[in-house]
């Protein structure tokens, strides 16, 4: 049972102001956990085992009933522990407004009754199955109680699924609440932009369009729009999440989920649901969590090989400018894998700039003479890549131009999501509307693939970025009888395995790509590359250059183990006045070269031109930035043996190529709240400049020796964590690795080879 919902849509600008007057009201109201109630019992103190953990229960013979769970490797640390004499189960009748405007989700909460206090009336075990069951009571009732279960099950030897179930009433919302402590630290709850570390904040899981500024400065008009988001507000959101004291849990749930880990003593985890199910993981180190936790949740393949011998290319403009650039482009040596031509359906003109016309197919009058541009490419080894989203929009057709009307083709055909009239639902999207592909029809999954084969893999594009996903209606009619409020969040994960068997069904499984940025908990099973979404191009901490670093770990800890930003950033506010003021922001030259810095280390290196291309400093701006992008793209390649090692880890183990130190150096408490450094694999340790004008750093090396990269000097202890400050102009990063590794010889060898360590060209 889940809970009666309204679905909105703002609209217009007078309703958003008064929606924002009342901010600080509603901050007080939404989503409160429900309050700790008191737990009582007739059932005696008593243990069972359940494969290797071990479940103890202190009960009527204590003053404070309790539940401990413990795994056998370690009885000291629990896996999960209630508070003593408080309710470790609590439910609540609600019913939910929800607000969408253009991706972005505000969900409030009509709250009727709580129910608090629990009474335990019984346990039972049968083989590798625990059953607690009992009542819940309201403070304001006096009935006998609504009757609920929580059933733990082995799965492996450190896996317990468990399902708490609230069988009867009204209760449409579900409460767990177990201790915490203060020193305790939690990672994943999948792409987190502001925060790695989410102890003593506030997590809402519910797929969302990003935001602009996120809590950086901005104009105050994007509140007024409905695009500002929050520093919470994920692409990819994730029920799961591990702690450094090796134990961890997730939730099979769809519906929108609350972590609120604000308390420092007692995290609560909150559905909209009468029913909560997940797993509860408990692993000797961090990597072994996100083995076990991938296991479940899939992982993703090896990036084709040919992408790792240079940069994608992201550019707009059409044929002759692309041949003019990739001229260039050779002149300095680049190496390049692809070039990704995202305006192949041809531009418009909207308030956030240009933007793409949304029919799936090639506008020749932007790009003549296609296919002699994409083989020509293919004789210099170079793949063609294009856009593609779930939207489609009604486009004029050019009377000179043989293309298909996919819009309507959809329309009449029952593609696409209806609304509660059985009409075409119309996502609003800037300044336009779209309707949205429905893939839960079979017939309509069977059409955008044949579109995916016939147009793009058969136009000779060998990648795509597959974006968006984040709007599926909470409102909307699905042909599967899905509700919105189940389904919004599962959305992202079709699509992409939608994707994929594109890909697969044209026998071009390991060679074509694509990269997506929606996702869900099982998106790592179909997903071939992550893509962190629009950053602005700004040193934003919560939506710049710092935002796309955090995303990045997040991301890995949460089984996302290929990922990568645009180089630069995204979206900008290329506006004179706004700039004088401190709330504009376009791509300075410093911001795109550490941005390259950062990213040559990473999965993936790719640029993108932006929402305002001609407002933003470009990799092809003149011919410093050549040279620069050049040498940054050598960089890239020159570590290709190591990333092919890393990614096969990736798909045998599910491990992130970005790592947080966590992953390697659990027991340094040092390490829990680094935030602007990371790991590639375990041989680099890499922290970027994400300020303006710095050219120092104060690093923290964990125990061992470290090589800088461009000296050779030598940083660390061999017996200690500690802090050292380092020398990061521009064009030579804070990079280093292993002193003495064996598992980079071939990468310093073609560092050696290509000349690659005197760092970038200076300015």
């Amino acid at each position: 049972m889940y809970p009666p919902y309204t679905v909105a849509c703002n609209g217009w600008v007078l309703k958003r102001f008064l929606r924002l007057l009342a901010e600080p009201l509603k901050k007080l109201s939404r989503w409160k956990m429900i309050p700790l109630g008191k737990i009582s019992t007739s059932v005696p103190s008593q243990s069972f085992k359940l494969g290797q953990f071990t479940v103890d229960w202190q009960g009527s013979n204590t003053k404070k009933p309790s539940l401990r769970i413990s795994h056998q490797s370690n009885e000291a640390l629990p896996v999960l522990q209630t508070s003593p004499g408080e309710s470790f189960v609590s439910g609540g009748n609600v019913r939910l407004n929800i607000t969408e405007e253009r991706g972005s989700i505000e969900i409030d909460e009509r709250k009727y009754a709580d129910f608090t206090h629990q009474i335990i009336d019984g346990i039972k075990q049968e083989d590798d199955t625990l059953e607690i069951y009992g009542r819940l009571l309201s403070s304001q009732s006096a009935d006998d109680g609504l009757q609920y279960v929580l059933i733990l099950q082995t799965v492996g030897s450190r896996e317990l699924n468990f399902q708490l179930q609230i069988t009867d009433g009204y209760v449409n919302q579900i409460q767990l609440q177990f201790v915490t402590s203060a020193d305790e630290h939690f990672y994943g709850f999948g792409e987190q932009f502001s925060d790695i570390d989410c102890k003593g904040q506030w997590i809402p899981i519910v797929c969302e369009e990003g935001g602009i500024g996120r809590g950086d400065r901005a104009p105050k008009a994007l509140n007024l729009l409905g695009v500002s988001g929050n520093r919470f507000s994920s692409y990819a959101p994730m029920p799961y999440f591990f702690t450094n004291k090796r134990r961890s849990i997730f939730l099979t749930n769809t519906e929108p989920t609350i972590f609120n880990l604000r308390d420092p003593q007692i995290a609560t985890i909150r559905v909209v649901s009468s029913c909560m199910q997940g797993r509860i993981l408990c692993g000797e180190s961090p990597l072994d969590i996100i083995e076990l936790y991938t296991n479940y949740v899939g992982r993703m393949p090896p990036l084709p090989d040919w992408l790792h011998s240079g940069a994608i290319i992201g550019m707009q403009g059409g044929t002759e400018f692309v041949r003019r650039v990739w001229s260039q482009l050779r002149d300095f040596d680049t190496p390049i894998a692809g070039f990704w031509l995202q305006d192949w359906v041809g531009q418009r003109r909207t308030i956030a700039g240009k933007q793409l016309w949304w029919n799936w197919q090639l506008d020749e009058s932007t790009y003549p003479g296609w296919q002699q541009l994409v083989n020509d490419l293919a004789k210099a080894k170079i793949a063609v890549g294009v856009y593609v989203n779930p939207f489609l929009v009604e486009r004029p057709l050019q009377p000179d131009q043989k293309q298909r009307h996919l819009y309507q083709e959809a329309i009449e055909q029952g593609f696409v999501v209806k609304n509660q009239a059985a009409k075409p639902y119309l996502i609003e999207s800037t300044d336009f509307s779209a309707a949205l592909l429905d893939v839960t029809n079979p017939d309509a999954r069977k059409w955008f693939k044949s579109i995916l084969k016939d147009e793009v893999l058969g136009k000779g594009a060998k990648f795509w970025m597959a974006d968006f996903a984040e709007a599926a209606p909470f409102d909307g009619v699905y042909a599967a009888d899905e509700s919105g409020l189940l389904y919004h969040n599962e959305y992202p994960v079709d699509w992409v395995r939608l994707n994929r068997e594109a890909i697969q069904e044209q026998n071009q499984e390991g060679d074509a790509w694509f990269f997506n940025r929606a996702g869900f908990l099982k998106t790592p099973s179909h997903s071939t590359s992550m893509w962190l979404g629009d950053q602005n191009t700004s040193w934003g901490k919560n939506d710049g250059i710092t935002s796309a670093l955090k995303g990045m770990i997040s991301g890995g800890l949460s089984g996302l183990s290929i990922n990568h930003s645009d180089i630069g950033g995204y979206t900008s506010i290329a506006n004179p006045i706004l700039e004088a003021i401190g709330v504009g922001f376009k791509r300075s030259r410093e911001l795109l070269y550490r941005w390259m810095e950062m990213n040559a280390f990473t999965p993936i290196f790719r640029t993108h031109e932006g929402n305002q291309p001609d407002k933003n400093v470009q990799f092809y701006t003149d011919k410093h930035t050549f040279t620069t992008f050049s040498y940054w793209s050598k960089v890239y390649a020159a570590l290709a043996p190591y990333r092919r090692e890393l990614m096969t880890e990736a798909a045998i183990k599910g491990y992130p190529l970005v790592r947080h130190l966590v992953l390697h150096y659990p027991d340094d408490p040092h390490v829990y709240k680094l935030e602007d450094q990371f790991l590639l694999g375990r041989e680099f340790l890499v922290a970027p400049v994400l300020k303006p004008g710095q050219k120092s750093l104060n690093v923290y090396f964990p125990a061992g020796e470290w090589t800088h990269l461009w000296s050779g000097n030598t940083y660390g202890s061999l017996t200690t964590g500690i802090r050292q400050k380092v020398p990061a102009p521009l064009g030579q990063p804070a990079v280093f690795y292993r002193k003495g590794s064996k598992a980079i010889e071939s990468v310093l060898e073609n560092f050696k080879t290509k000349n690659i360590l005197t760092g970038a060209p200076s300015a």
